[in-house]
């Protein structure tokens, strides 16, 4: 869960708080960020999600002024689990095994929701779900690197 930086440096993964129009705090964003030059930026996987709330945020100000993407968005969410779990004494492949665990078990509840939310015939939480879960299987752990 690393890449080269553009200074050289090696970039590593975790949880940003971005601050949007210096009023609103996103909290539980993932990014690379060089330990050499400081410089950041979001995991490709997302990219779009943010994209989106940021849109929202702009045509449509919230009353509250900090919100977490892990609400919205899976992998967010699964990597603020992983990181709060603990230290990772095994180092770097010990944490990536961790995420691709916490990722198919994610899956794995998501596809019994969605299972559950057919059997009721409730259209809006397959759909919820649905999205929910093409957020994790639309691109794999390997292309977060």
């Amino acid at each position: 869960m690393k890449k080269s930086c553009g200074c050289g440096g090696i970039m590593t993964i975790h949880m940003h708080t971005l601050i949007y129009s210096a009023k609103i705090k996103i909290t539980h964003v993932p990014v690379y960020t060089c330990r050499q030059c400081a410089r950041y930026e979001p995991l490709p996987v997302i990219k779009r999600d943010l994209g989106k709330l940021i849109g929202e945020l702009a045509a449509n100000p919230p009353v509250r002024k900090q919100l977490s993407f892990a609400e919205r968005n899976e992998w967010a969410s699964v990597l603020k689990e992983t990181f709060a779990s603990g230290l990772f004494a095994g180092g770097l492949p010990e944490l990536e095994e961790s995420i691709r665990s916490a990722i198919q078990g994610r899956i794995d509840l998501l596809l019994d929701i969605y299972r559950l939310a057919v059997d009721m015939s409730d259209r809006s939480w397959m759909g919820e779900t649905g999205l929910r879960l093409s957020q994790l299987t639309a691109q794999s752990a390997e292309s977060a690197k």
